[in-house]
């Protein structure tokens, strides 16, 4: 009885122990996996953000055309100045006449000596049309070569019978005091005959009225693109001066850099507009043509003629460039350097001043 009892507890150890055996076997740990690596940026050394992409240049607005005398371009291809005639206008430049009246507007002036020493302008107004220019004035030799280049039509206030006989042969399409209707007028703040204004919104009509034509299929404008002013030779000009005669007319442009324009002063004080002396006369371009003057014939005025050819000095984004000009007669000058390659006119507004042949007198500095 012992010995039975001995064995069975001797088999009950046994299962006790490969009991244990098996449960110590199950819990064991399994190998551990391998943690990923670390993708996070260590503490203290954060990621810069990516770049920001380049916005997508802007398009270059596709013009439908080019306004003829200013470069400007438009939308509507059926704008109505692409066929418009422009006016061109003798505007007075004595003390008693200043400041006058419009030049602000005007897409081209021409300043060119009349006698004694006095100035005067013609200017073309096409693409923004004033409501008022003045003060008008009598034409001279001088347009009889201006006014056809633009196929103006011309506005001015009388002239003596010699120059009128020429008028007629050269400038069929013209009104003048005697026959402008409504569209001249005289104000009370001048004195006579510095008194006498033009409404060219109303002279586009009395030249209908008298039977002429407004439009045309054919102007011919500026050359407007870009230059290369360096390779011109362009020197520094940020102030230059034109002796036209005495200190009354004589003109300095100084150059506004931030705006890019040269602006014009007479007597070294501000030629300004006269509906708002805030606004002073201003080019993108001043072209100084060297043409002599000679006399007229009638014993009165100076002639003047702008067909032909020429040497030149253009002014334009502060720098000065000997250039040459040239027309036939048919269009307005054109320029180009001595090798005869086109020089460009900035898109804006340009002056034309004529001192006389002998450019050397003008001061650029």
């Amino acid at each position: 009885m012992l010995k039975r009892k001995s064995k069975l507890l001797f088999v009950l150890l046994l299962a006790i122990l490969f009991t244990s055996v098996a449960i110590s076997g199950c819990s064991a740990s399994a190998p551990e996996e391998q943690a990923p690596a670390d993708t996070q940026t260590a503490p203290g050394a954060e990621s810069e953000p990516a770049p920001e992409p380049e916005p997508a240049p802007e398009p270059e607005p596709e013009y439908a055309a080019f306004l003829p005398f200013t470069g400007e371009g438009i939308f509507d291809a059926n704008d109505p100045r692409l066929t418009l005639r422009p006016l061109s206008v003798k505007i007075e430049n004595t003390w008693w006449s200043r400041p006058s009246m419009g030049l602000t507007y005007a897409d081209v002036v021409y300043e060119t000596i009349t006698e004694g020493g006095i100035t005067r302008f013609n200017a073309i107004f096409h693409s923004r049309i004033p409501d008022e220019a003045g003060s008008i004035r009598s034409g001279r030799n001088s347009d009889n070569t201006i006014v056809p280049q633009y196929q103006g039509l011309f506005v001015f206030s009388g002239c003596n019978q010699f120059v009128l006989a020429q008028f007629a042969q050269n400038l069929p399409d013209r009104i003048s005091e005697g026959n402008a209707g409504p569209s001249f007028y005289r104000v009370k703040h001048k004195d006579a005959p510095h008194n006498l204004y033009f409404n060219p919104r109303l002279g586009y009509e009395r030249f209908e009225e008298l039977g002429h034509d407004i439009h045309t299929d054919s102007l011919k404008g500026l050359e407007f693109g870009e230059n290369d002013l360096d390779a011109l030779g362009g020197k520094t000009a940020s102030v230059v001066y034109v002796p036209f005669s005495t200190s009354e007319f004589n003109v300095t442009w100084k150059y506004d850099d931030a705006a890019g324009v040269y602006l014009r002063f007479i007597e070294d004080v501000p030629q300004v507009e006269e509906s708002d002396t805030t606004v002073q006369v201003k080019a993108e371009n001043v072209v100084i043509l060297g043409i002599p003057y000679f006399s007229n014939g009638d014993g009165e005025t100076l002639a003047l003629n702008l067909n032909g050819e020429g040497e030149a000095i253009l002014l334009q984004d502060g720098m000065s460039v000997d250039v040459l000009w040239s027309t036939d007669g048919s269009h307005p000058p054109r320029l180009t350097d001595k090798n005869g390659n086109a020089v460009y006119f900035k898109p804006g507004q340009t002056w034309f001043q004529v001192p006389g042949e002998d450019l050397s007198f003008v001061d650029i500095s």
